[in-house]
């Protein structure tokens, strides 16, 4: 068994294999990198059985070793790489007792940058324990892969890992496939989440044949993980049986009202069978009143944009809605301008905005042809105007360029809604097909629906500040354009509110399916005009100064109390667990993801929150902020925490206001 000795930044780390260590910005990182160059997942140390090996998880910056870029780096002496730059952070690698030798290496330097991975052969951590047991299946995209016992199976859209699940609304590095000592155990590494069900997974053992969902409980790309051993029992139909739910606190935030754009929250929908899906490659029956000039109007002005980073690899997908000649693209903030005041959460803004037409024939996807800029955006409306400036080559485009533009789609008046009124919606989601290699071209899908109701909104004047409507919408659908029977714009698809997001069958009572939230268009005539005038970068939505801030006493009309841990983040939070009499978990190994719970009771939406985890001792090891989001009622929140090799014990510390809810375990 080797030992791997890692210094850097005054600190020292030995870790012994068998296992993977991941170094990076998050706080859950074995090795937290400073530097603000290096990705939150920058690289992973691992033991392959025959020493360790240093391997890029997909980086933006890179990893580098004597000035050059490397994907992966076999450790065979001491060696020093960098992390973010040439001259970036260091990290001195040395396996114990080794000389100094010089150190093969891979050279990606010929790679574009973001793509720059060498895949690692098959197998993962091997030591006792792991050799032996069952391999493991993986059906991604029609495709299926075998893996021997204790393989690290990648899952992500980066071409470099074991599995390849070429859509946008999947992670370059989404989740991790692992086969331990006590079977195989799948681990998200995402932010948009991975899903069973109606559960959001972040580690899950997995006794038999699994189907998850990746980016959206719903509209996600589905993979299927089957222990070999249990092959056969993946030709049955599995029972689904519903896990007794509780609020996950997963990252820090959970969303109440999930935006459906895809990558920048993950839109929360209720399971189903492939019915509940919105859209799909079938012609949709046309609305009654609705012409067939009128459809393909709004489907050739609807267009599929594509936030990319730095590099030009793809960050998520919505949707927008050609509103002018001269290529002026309504659509919402999230997608175009997530950085917009009034934005919850913000987010940073993408380095590009790439656009896709749309097709004439409805078997062809839209394949980007144009670049566009926001110009415009309203970040408490959640409404943005986009400007094509540019081909998607960024070549500045003339008037005769835009001239090949479909013809803009007229705006209706929203005012003129009822409820029981048709409406049809049209847009990209993440369900639709993906024909192109680059995974970026998507068919534009049709889905139609009725006015349910009208909604109000703390802070926007007026009691139509949502149409709340029955169409089926999901991840992509984001900004995309709901016509009414004339075929004008009516508002803009923005948000989906179900079940699962306002509490079980609480509140809001149980839905069957999906609330689309439709941002009437008559709310976009301020942005659109300032849009027509040239736009106004700096503009600040007027309703910014109503929306309601949050509770500065929570803890006066609050509860929250420790309700102990698990290892599965199932509870009903009757479990007590105080500093003087502390809970005692038997079994456990570190390093590993437990959970800790905490009973909460009243406590307002947008409450910020912290979560700390500390030693025994009491000594900081990591925190993660939050707003909370989980309704004001009786809530069993769980707190997904990775905990790190060595530690007797932990605490887990919810912090509200000036108020400390400790909650501490044992190991044995």
């Amino acid at each position: 068994m080797t030992t791997l000795n890692v210094s850097g930044s005054g600190q020292h780390w030995s870790f012994e294999e068998p296992r993977v260590v991941v170094i990076g910005r998050e706080l859950s990182s074995d090795i937290v990198l400073t530097t603000p160059t290096a990705s939150r997942r920058h690289a992973e140390l691992r033991s392959d059985g025959t020493g360790w090996v240093l391997v890029d998880v997909g980086s933006s910056s890179g990893t580098w070793l004597n000035g050059a870029r490397v994907s992966e780096v076999r450790i065979t002496a001491r060696t020093s790489v960098r992390f973010g730059s040439a001259d970036g952070e260091e990290l001195v690698l040395a396996p114990a007792g080794a000389e100094a030798r010089p150190t093969s290496t891979i050279d990606v330097g010929g790679i574009p940058a973001g793509l720059a991975q060498t895949v690692l052969p098959g197998t993962g951590p091997v030591g006792p324990g792991y050799a032996s047991g069952p391999g493991v299946l993986v059906r991604a995209g029609g495709d299926a892969k075998r893996f021997p016992p204790g393989s690290v199976v990648r899952v992500g859209r980066d071409p470099g890992n074991e599995v390849v699940v070429d859509d946008p609304s999947v992670s370059r590095l989404h989740g991790v496939v692992e086969g331990r000592p006590d079977g195989w155990w799948y681990v998200d590494r995402s932010s948009a989440g991975t899903f069973l069900e109606e559960d959001r997974v972040t580690q899950r053992k997995l006794e038999g044949p699994t189907t998850l969902m990746l980016g959206h409980p719903t509209a996600g790309a589905e993979i299927e993980v089957v222990p070999i051993v249990a092959a056969g029992v993946a030709q049955k139909s599995i029972a689904k049986k519903k896990r007794k739910r509780t609020a996950a606190l997963v990252g820090g935030i959970v969303a109440a009202l999930v935006l459906v754009g895809g990558g920048v929250t993950a839109a929360v929908v209720l399971g189903g069978g492939d019915d509940d899906e919105p859209g799909g490659n079938d012609r949709p029956e046309q609305a009654a009143g609705l012409t067939t000039a009128e459809l393909d109007r709004a489907k050739l002005a609807s267009v599929l944009i594509i936030a990319v980073d730095a590099t030009g690899q793809p960050l998520y997908t919505g949707s927008g809605t050609i509103i002018s000649e001269d290529g002026l693209i309504l659509t919402n903030a999230h997608v175009g301008k997530p950085s917009s005041p009034g934005q919850v959460p913000p987010a940073e803004d993408p380095a590009g905005l790439l656009v896709a037409l749309t097709s004439a024939e409805d078997d062809k996807p839209a394949a980007p042809s144009f670049s566009a800029e926001p110009i415009v955006s309203d970040g408490v409306l959640d409404l943005a105007v986009i400007k094509i400036t540019a081909d998607a080559e960024g070549e500045k485009v003339d008037d005769k360029d835009l001239a090949a533009l479909p013809d803009p789609l007229p705006l209706g008046d929203s005012d003129d809604l009822r409820t029981g009124d048709e409406l049809t919606a049209l847009g990209f989601p993440a369900v639709a097909h993906v024909a192109s290699d680059d995974g970026l071209d998507r068919a534009l899908t049709v889905t139609r629906g009725v006015v349910s109701t009208f909604l109000k909104e703390a802070a926007v004047p007026g009691s139509r500040a949502w149409i709340d409507s029955d169409i089926r919408i999901g991840s992509g659908n984001s900004g995309g354009a709901s016509i009414n029977t004339d075929g004008e714009l009516i508002g803009v698809n923005s948000a989906v509110v179900t079940e699962s997001t306002v509490g079980d069958s609480g509140e809001g009572g149980a839905f069957t399916g999906g609330s689309a939230r439709i941002r009437p268009v008559n709310l976009t005539m301020d942005i659109i005009e300032i849009a027509r005038k040239g736009g106004d970068p700096e503009y600040v939505s007027p309703y910014l100064k109503d929306v309601p801030e949050p509770p500065t006493d929570p803890m006066g009309q609050a509860t929250a109390a420790p309700s102990g841990w698990s290892v599965d983040g199932n509870s009903d939070c009757s479990t007590t667990s105080t500093l003087d009499d502390p809970q005692v978990l038997e079994g456990v190994t570190l390093p590993t993801s437990l959970y800790a719970h905490f009973a909460v009771t009243g406590l307002p939406d947008g409450t910020p929150f912290t979560i700390e985890l500390r030693n025994p001792e009491g000594e900081l090891l990591g925190s993660l902020d939050g707003a909370w989001s989980l309704g004001s009622g009786e809530v069993c929140a769980a707190v997904s925490l990775d905990l790190p090799e060595g530690l007797v014990g932990a605490i887990a510390v919810l912090v509200i206001d000036e108020t400390s809810i400790q909650n501490p375990v044992l190991f044995r």
